[in-house]
């Protein structure tokens, strides 16, 4: 039997959250689109994929709380 193994480093990048509305809400510093600070936003390219499912996993958080 031939196992597979799948590397972490060989997985595509997780790609931007970004929803194509960019607009920043100045109350609470996040876009009206996507959630993201702009920290977040700028910083994107340079995060993990563990780091950008951390962020993702905030913004569902913020979404959330948005909503309510």
């Amino acid at each position: 039997m031939h196992r597979t193994v799948i590397k972490r480093g060989n997985l595509p990048d997780i790609p931007s959250p970004c929803t194509g509305v960019c607009s920043m809400d100045m109350s609470n510093e996040y876009c009206v689109g996507c959630f993201r600070t702009r920290l977040e936003i700028g910083g994107w390219i340079h995060l993990s994929n563990e780091e950008k499912l951390a962020v993702i996993k905030t913004l569902r958080a913020r979404r959330k709380a948005h909503q309510d």
